[in-house]
């Protein structure tokens, strides 16, 4: 969240061990001034609420000063001090830099910094990185960096900043890395990043931005990584990273993008990774995506439809997220061409059948993610290429059965998921069953897999079944493919109680075995249906001998 400040214990703790030393490493040569500590002879670290000002004692070895959580509530030419109720910075004798001219770094993190003077740093020119992160600052002025040359790195993230002057950056002729992320940033200037002809990392995500402009980057030709995620851009010009064109990485995720200009990607040869992700796309042209694509992330959008040359020319691409979006019906030629492709996800889709050779070619792909679809029926032949799968998602479709041998293609290590499907434990499942006993390892779920149908199975896990109660009756008078809609269970007695029922092949012969508590009288009740007429078969017993209930198993042929 723009402007959210991070707890300062937290964060001296990281910083800590990112810097990996200890207390007990401390140097003895080092006399670090309090509440500051020197975890080497060149690294001071300075975390105290109640420090309002640098000290002024800082050895002469320290290159880099890291200032986390202090009470210090502005940054002056005279030294860094505390908020006074006027707002004015309290001022220290010496100036900011004056003992320390030699610093390479400088962090200031989670403080509450409302302002910057313009020269404040005017004497640390040694300064290679700076970093003002996680304050209520909400401007910086011009020139507030303009003798900080050296600099190739400037974070200024999680702040409250509104807007950014012109000019602001111009002395920063060696910047390589600049993060803005996390402020309140509506509107950038054309000639904002005019001077930075070095920049290869921009990161302006979490801001408030809407557009994007020909002129933003225009200037960035050295730009390799642009972070634009979870903005409000609704609006990108054809033109706007035409001037990109060494940009590799362009994320996108989280805006309010709903058609992408047919140019748009056109200068881009070397991008390599796409995201898109959540945004309102709906459709994508043909032609629009780079062919030097090797990460595409698509989820999250509105697709509908794709045309069967929309992924034509992307030969290089290795991952592919279409997930959550509204796609139903895939060209059987839509992945043809992606004969480097690794990762696929298709899930939270509304697809209802996949073409018997969509994936034909796909040699390479190792994740095939399908879960959470509308799917009814799987194809034979439909996975006869991917020897090297290792993860494979059927979970929460529509799936009744699989086509026998259906997973004999797969070179088995890896994981596969089955839950959430309606599947029909009759005799078209016996090679499902044999499969997942004889491949237990590889699932996921293996004891989520539950019958819906017949109804005496419903609710039971498939692997808790024997292999002779997976039957279909195979008879003139029932249909093949409803061996039974309901047994019921009936009895005089209030003592006596329903047991499992199944249905069982019997050396060809259909029979419905229940165990039960065997009392004085009982009835079962096998009902079923064929052309819309009902059958029932029902037996009675009595046992006048027995006053007592006790365990038996009765069968019932049909």
């Amino acid at each position: 969240m723009p402007g959210t400040m991070i707890s300062g214990h937290a964060v001296a703790f990281l910083l800590l061990v990112q810097l990996g030393y200890h207390s007990a490493l401390r140097s003895p040569s080092t006399c670090c001034p309090a509440p500051c500590q020197c975890f080497s002879v060149t690294t001071m670290i300075c975390s105290d609420d109640q420090m309002m000002v640098i000290p002024l004692d800082i050895p002469s070895q320290v290159k880099t000063l890291i200032v986390v959580a202090s009470g210090m509530g502005a940054v002056t030419p005279t030294g860094m001090g505390a908020v006074t109720p006027t707002g004015m910075g309290a001022v220290t004798p010496t100036g900011m830099g004056a003992e320390i001219p030699q610093l390479t770094k400088l962090v200031l993190l989670n403080n509450p910094i409302r302002s910057i003077s313009p020269l404040a740093f005017d004497s640390l020119v040694s300064l290679e990185e700076l970093e003002i992160s996680g304050s209520p600052l909400t401007s910086i002025e011009v020139g507030t960096f303009h003798k900080q040359a050296n600099l190739t790195k400037l974070l200024l993230n999680n702040n409250k900043l509104s807007y950014l002057v012109a000019g602001m950056f111009d002395f920063q002729q060696k910047l390589e890395k600049l993060q803005m992320k996390g402020n309140f940033l509506m509107f950038l200037s054309g000639t904002l990043f005019r001077n930075l002809h070095n920049l290869r990392e921009l990161d302006l995500s979490l801001n408030r931005l809407d557009s994007i402009d020909a002129d933003h980057f225009s200037l960035l030709r050295k730009l390799r990584t642009l972070d634009l995620d979870l903005n409000q851009i609704s609006s990108l010009s054809p033109y706007s990273f035409s001037a990109n064109p060494q940009l590799k990485t362009l994320s996108l995720r989280g805006n309010r993008i709903a058609w992408l200009p047919q140019e748009i990607f056109a200068q881009l040869n070397n991008l390599e990774e796409l995201n898109l992700k959540d945004n309102r796309i709906a459709e994508l042209s043909v032609g629009v995506l780079p062919s030097s694509l090797k990460k595409l992330t698509l989820r999250g959008n509105s697709l509908a439809q794709l045309s069967s040359s929309t992924f034509g020319r992307l030969e290089y691409l290795t991952y592919l997220d279409l997930s959550q979006n509204q796609l139903s019906v895939l060209p059987a030629e839509l992945f043809q061409n992606l004969t480097a492709l690794q990762h696929l996800d298709m899930s939270e889709n509304q697809l209802k059948v996949l073409p018997a050779t969509i994936f034909r070619g796909l040699f390479l792909i190792r994740v095939i993610l399908l879960q959470i679809n509308k799917l009814g029926s799987l194809e034979a032949d439909l996975f006869k290429d991917q020897e090297m799968i290792s993860k494979l998602y059927l979970s929460g479709n529509s799936l009744q059965s699989v086509p026998y041998a259906f997973f004999d293609p797969l070179d088995f290590q890896g994981l596969v998921q089955l839950h959430g499907n309606p599947w029909r434990c009759d005799c078209g499942l016996q090679y499902l069953h044999e499969w997942l006993n004889y491949s237990s390892n590889s699932m996921e779920d293996l004891t989520q897999v539950y019958c819906s149908s017949p109804e005496p199975l419903k609710g039971m896990s498939l692997t808790s079944l024997d292999k002779e109660q997976l039957v279909c009756v195979n008879s003139s008078r029932f249909n093949s493919t409803r061996p039974s809609d309901t047994i019921k269970i009936t009895s005089t007695t209030a003592t006596s109680a329903t047991k499992q029922c199944t249905l069982q092949d019997i050396n060809g012969t259909i029979a419905i075995t229940c165990k039960l508590m065997e009392c004085p009288d009982f009835k079962i009740e096998a009902h079923f249906e064929h052309l819309n007429r009902d059958y029932s078969y029902i037996s009675r017993k009595t046992f006048p001998e027995f006053s007592q209930c006790s365990n038996v198993t009765v069968t019932l042929t049909v």
